[in-house]
């Protein structure tokens, strides 16, 4: 009977096979030539997955390693481990990443991206002069592709600030004092996330009680640009949004709060096409002509109908000219959500919440056909202007 400290030359040869294996897994982790400092930064790198399946293949027969229930317990723990590390690095990219961020990959600024925009809010943003924190909150409601309501502030200012951005429009100092200047009106900031305002509250906190135009596709690259590129569009999608009745400087400079020189300004930046109007009255000759001429003054002036267009050829009547009318270069957007939006500013206007701000609405004096004229006449009296054919208006009153 052999010693009970013989061992077998079989054993030996594979125990010393054994050690060479375990040798040649750990200088897999880690090679001598691995450079620390560009990989990962410093971390060292996972090493390259252990498979036990073929580490068993070189083991000798005779230990029993060839079992085929072990076998097929190894192979059932090694599958899954092979599906979790393909899935989960691109995963956890997924959930930690920011929304501003994917927004930047997945929409970056071009010529066909617009932002909905209501001319009313607009208008409401240069009157309470938050044109620059109104910009903001305009990209990024666009950035905001996930719809969540709310972004990170660190990204925010990595899109919004750093240089070579494409979405770069300021500074960090710029953009912290723009934070401050739109907080309670366009977002609150809360746990490191900027939470935006919905439609309805930004525009109870710009006192607009009602949105009365169309909404219009606002480019997102006008927002890109120069902040008094961005108050000219603003002002433009005012013209954009309404119909092309006359309107005076100064209704114009009552609804907007802007300043005549500065409006001539803004429609030469937007590019914003005028048009003249005129209005026909009664005949020149008589009482009623000549105070009519007298109440005109020196808008009046007498036309004579050589074709017989408005009556009798060769009569001569009395005519003035209108506010010119003119036509924004937006592109009209759907209304969409408008009505609701009405229907919520109505009850927190009811509920006195919009506080006693001055009603920025515009008196309705033209329209689009005689009948809705005398309609408008019967309940507000006044002078009221149909559309006639041209440039030209009739007049129903004084």
């Amino acid at each position: 009977m052999p010693d009970s400290g013989w061992v077998s030359p079989e054993l030996l040869a594979a125990q010393q096979r054994l050690q060479h294996l375990q040798s040649i897994v750990r200088e897999q982790r880690q090679t001598p030539d691995q450079d620390v400092g560009k990989i990962d930064h410093g971390r060292i790198p996972p090493s390259p997955s252990f498979n036990p399946l073929t580490q068993l293949s070189l083991l000798p027969a005779h230990l029993g390693w060839e079992s085929e229930r072990v076998t097929a317990v190894l192979r059932q723990r090694q599958s899954p481990k092979k599906d979790n590390q393909t899935d989960w690095t691109p995963t956890l990219s997924v959930e930690h990443s920011s929304p501003i961020e994917q927004g930047d990959l997945a929409n970056r600024p071009t010529a066909g991206q617009t932002v909905k925009l209501y001319p009313d809010i607009a208008l409401g943003m240069l009157r309470r002069e938050q044109a620059a924190a109104g910009r903001i909150w305009l990209l990024l409601r666009h950035l905001d592709v996930n719809g969540r309501g709310w972004l990170d502030i660190d990204a925010t200012r990595e899109q919004l600030t750093r240089k070579g951005s494409p979405w770069r429009v300021c500074g960090w100092r710029q953009l912290r004092n723009l934070l401050n200047a739109g907080e309670n009106v366009f977002w609150v900031r809360r746990d490191g996330r900027i939470w935006l305002k919905s439609t309805v509250k930004t525009a109870q906190s710009l006192g607009v009680t009602r949105l009365q135009n169309r909404p219009v596709a606002l480019p997102v690259t006008v927002l890109l640009g120069k902040i008094g590129e961005v108050r000219a569009h603003l002002y433009a999608s005012f013209h954009s949004g309404r119909a092309d009745a006359p309107i005076s400087r100064a209704a114009l400079e009552e609804t907007s709060g802007i300043h005549r020189r500065t409006q001539r300004r803004y429609e030469k930046v937007a590019r914003v096409r005028r048009r003249r109007n005129f209005a026909i009255g009664g005949p020149a000759a008589g009482e009623n002509g000549e105070e009519r001429a007298w109440r005109q003054g020196n808008a009046a002036f007498q036309l004579k109908d050589y074709q017989g267009k408005q009556g009798a050829a060769g009569k001569t009547y009395l005519a003035w000219q209108l506010p010119n009318s003119y036509a924004g270069p937006h592109a009209a957007a759907a209304k969409g959500r408008q009505k609701r939006i009405n229907r919520e500013l109505t009850d927190l206007f009811m509920q006195g919440m919009t506080g006693n701000d001055q009603d920025n609405r515009l008196r309705r004096r033209f329209c689009g056909n005689g009948r809705t004229a005398a309609q408008l006449f019967s309940k507000t009296g006044g002078n009221v202007y149909w559309r006639g054919k041209g440039n030209f208006w009739y007049s129903i009153g004084n």
